[in-house]
């Protein structure tokens, strides 16, 4: 069996396989919104519940000097450049203005789909939206699933006065393409973005790879997370705050579950590199906290 590489930075530019395999056909882009250093079960000696993170974890890499930006959008700029924000102009979130990233930047999907993978794109965009040609279909993936702007309500989806969630299934889905599906209001985001991720995985002709950009609103303001997952820590945490955000926490973990029990069933799971990176750590200055810990740093 390969050397299974499941905790990798996304600058990661050699991986080691066995001889004559050329490399994970597959690959699943994990990001975290605002997770801190000290939010996951392997650093915070089980404080908070996440078995899924942790078995990956073992078996995976920890790269302990690991950087990313600020906030947000630098860092997804980043990672689907490969470029700093020196050099893409995103060297601040992005608020609702008529921004977003140059449409000379060449994405990561792009470059893949050039090399037989098949991209996809479910969860946070928050790289532009103001024109069509700046939303994800036109930016390599052949669809997208989530919503535009930097954050919104876990239920309502709706963000500055407006419903933001976006069902587009073909490859430069504009006006006439793109799906605004108002039936999701009242369920929660988290589970909405594993369920399509499943989907699409069950979905991947094998005949190409896959690359899924999995960009979760968790663990983001606001602190929302349905009763079950909240309800396992009302006795081991105190803070009403924590408690809260480790049930965001806890849904989280479930649907990495549930996404790699959907690999495991399509015989994809041993082909696939698996990333998990947060895009800028616990809020302390940018955004809002929902409940994280940077412990043992300052930031």
């Amino acid at each position: 069996q390969p050397t299974m590489l499941h905790w990798l930075s996304p600058l990661l530019t050699t991986i080691p396989v066995r001889a004559e395999q050329a490399g994970p056909k597959h690959v699943i882009m994990t990001v975290i919104d605002d997770l801190g250093y000290d939010d996951l079960g392997f650093r915070n000696e089980g404080q908070i519940l996440t078995p899924q993170f942790n078995r990956l974890h073992s078996q995976g890499i920890d790269l302990s000097s690991y950087y990313v930006q600020p906030s947000c959008s630098p860092t997804r700029a980043a990672i689907l450049t490969g470029r700093k924000p020196l050099h893409t102009g995103i060297n601040f979130w992005l608020p609702n203005i008529a921004a977003g990233l140059s449409l000379n930047e060449v994405t990561l999907a792009q470059v893949l789909n050039r090399r037989n993978f098949t991209s996809h794109a479910v969860g946070k965009w928050h790289l532009g939206f103001h024109k069509t040609p700046y939303t994800p279909t036109f930016r390599g993936f052949s669809s997208f699933y989530g919503y535009y702007e930097g954050s919104e309500d876990y239920y309502t989806h709706v963000t500055s006065g407006g419903f933001d969630f976006h069902d587009e299934r073909a490859p430069f889905c504009g006006p006439g393409c793109t799906q605004r599906p108002w039936h999701l209001q009242g369920q929660y985001s988290t589970n909405l973005f594993t369920a399509r991720a499943v989907e699409i995985i069950s979905q991947h002709n094998l005949s190409s790879r896959l690359f899924l950009y999995l960009a979760y609103q968790g663990v983001h303001a606001p602190r929302q997370a349905p009763a079950a997952y909240v309800e396992p820590y009302k006795k081991g945490i105190a803070d009403p705050v924590r408690r809260t955000f480790a049930g965001m926490i806890s849904a989280l973990d479930e649907g990495i579950g549930n996404v790699t029990a959907a690999l495991a069933a399509r015989g994809m799971f041993a082909d696939t590199l698996i990333v998990v990176t947060t895009d800028n750590g616990g809020p302390t200055t940018e955004c809002s906290t929902t409940g994280q810990s940077n412990w043992p740093f300052r930031g």
